[in-house]
């Protein structure tokens, strides 16, 4: 397990009401926890306490905060010992604010706030003696990561991956915000008035802040693609990137609902699914608003995905190989995933139709594997005795008939899977290599059937399958398996 310095990075302060609100509270919310989850089908909700993540990073991982960044040698002096399992949070608003004496409230440009961050890794890697950092942005603040990471570094000549080790964003809105209603209207309106910097979040300026050496007044090409990591693929490769995607529109409570209603519900309430993630990093969907008691920053899907992730020892990629659906000329099929680990009380993943993101189109994919979920373990935080990860991967094949649309009737989804079934899996390091055991939950409570590594493995990729139960074979083909990849994570 490597510790290294966490700088977390906040999202958007809409008002300048909430930029005081943000730069009185000494950890700008990250410290924050919530006393909610919804645990039923009618979503009625019960106590469930998250301390906030950075309670839980000292609790669980010995992290301390350092507070003020501008005067940091008697807050470090008592942590001489592990300056590398420190956390500081990026302050970028105090210098927008009265209160430490600012006398303008104008915020500052995306880029100027990605240069400051840059400052603040210098700091802490020459304060820390750390290496590199691992980078947390929440909503906006994964937009000012990138700027970093896509436009400042390279500008300067430098490379993002030898400041950042790993970098996680929370419902960040990769590819912008946009609405589901007015046609675009809406969309033209905030970035024609740019209130409080708002055209941070639209393609033009987006385009401005992540693409290095432009004039500011490059007009945005048609083929860039907002939320891939272009120009710096080599520098700071997506595999070294998590997306945690909410997915719960009904619970963003920010400005009475406003935001859920204009953006849809399709999105976690302000930042649509499909436009939350880095293409080709690591991601998770999670059944959180985009902030408020349902939040997915204070809750324990996201911190329990961050600390896999910066923390984990194995990686486990999931994929589904060899499907074969049929009558695709006739049916249209959605496939649902869910995902828990032994010892925790939530699903650390989950893609629903009812939360408006099932696999849909990777399943008509025969050239390759369709993606499921990379699951990163920790075996000396699993709640077993011998370090034996386990985790249950639910499957469930949903069919849609195609028909014709008219007033009278129109295209059916059957709520009732084809087929759905729970795959449990251990998986151990053993004098580095790995072994694993599995069971279908509609044949064995307990794993039992040990895995066998195949052709394609190797001294550092541990690969098999796991063949689909009679009924999955019948809905999905007789060849259809699941295909784990476990390896190292560093």
């Amino acid at each position: 397990m490597q510790y290294l310095p966490i700088v977390f990075v906040r999202g958007y302060a809409g008002t300048q009401k909430d930029v005081e609100q943000t730069v009185n509270d000494p950890f700008y919310g990250f410290n924050s926890g919530s006393t909610h989850i919804r645990v039923d089908e009618k979503e009625n909700p019960q106590k469930f306490f998250f301390e906030s993540p950075l309670l839980r990073l000292m609790t669980d991982h010995d992290y301390q905060p350092i507070v003020d960044n501008q005067n940091v040698s008697n807050q470090i002096k008592r942590l001489s010992d592990r300056l590398h399992q420190t956390i500081w949070i990026y302050r970028f608003y105090d210098i927008s604010t009265p209160s430490f004496g600012s006398s303008s409230v104008v915020r500052q440009e995306m880029e100027e706030i990605a240069k400051g961050l840059r400052n603040l890794i210098q700091n802490v890697k020459k304060t820390t003696g750390a290496d590199k950092i691992y980078l947390v942005g929440h909503s906006m603040g994964g937009l000012v990561c990138r700027s970093l990471i896509q436009k400042i570094y390279p500008e300067q000549g430098e490379q993002a991956a030898d400041h950042i080790d790993k970098f996680f964003t929370y419902a960040t809105p990769h590819g912008g915000i946009y609405f589901e209603v007015g046609s675009g209207l809406l969309e033209n309106l905030r970035d024609k008035f740019q209130l409080n910097n708002s055209d941070d979040f639209g393609p033009q300026r987006m385009y401005q802040y992540l693409t290095p050496d432009i004039k500011p007044t490059t007009k945005l090409p048609d083929n860039f693609q907002l939320e891939k990591l272009q120009s710096i693929e080599d520098a700071f490769p997506p595999d070294r990137v998590f997306s945690l995607i909410g997915t719960n529109a009904h619970d963003y409570e920010e400005g009475f609902g406003f935001s859920r209603k204009v953006v849809g519900v399709k999105s976690d309430g302000l930042v649509q699914i499909d436009k939350a993630y880095i293409g080709g990093s690591h991601r998770a969907y999670v059944h959180r608003s985009h902030g408020g008691r349902y939040g997915i920053l204070n809750s324990e899907e996201g911190y329990q995905n961050l600390q896999r992730f910066l923390f984990g020892d194995i990686q486990v990629k999931l994929s589904l190989s060899n499907v074969e659906l049929k009558d695709l000329d006739k049916n249209f099929y959605q496939l649902e995933t869910r995902v828990a680990l032994r010892g925790l009380p939530i699903p650390i993943y989950e893609q629903a139709i009812a939360h408006y993101c099932p696999i849909t189109q990777e399943l008509t994919r025969t050239d390759k594997p369709i993606p499921l979920f990379t699951a990163f373990l920790i075996p000396r935080n699993s709640a077993s005795d011998d370090n034996t990860c386990r985790y249950a991967l639910r499957l469930a094949l949903h069919s849609f008939t195609k028909q014709e649309k008219n007033w009278l009737r129109d295209s059916h989804l059957d709520q009732v899977p084809l087929w759905s079934d729970y795959l449990i899996t251990d998986v151990a390091e053993s004098n580095s290599s790995y072994e694993a055991k599995y069971s279908w939950n509609s044949e064995e409570k307990e794993p039992v059937t040990k895995l066998n590594p195949t052709s394609e493995s190797s001294s550092d990729i541990y690969i098999a399958y796991v063949s689909l139960p009679e009924r999955g074979q019948k809905v999905l083909g007789a060849n259809a398996a699941v295909r784990l990849e476990i390896s190292q994570w560093k």
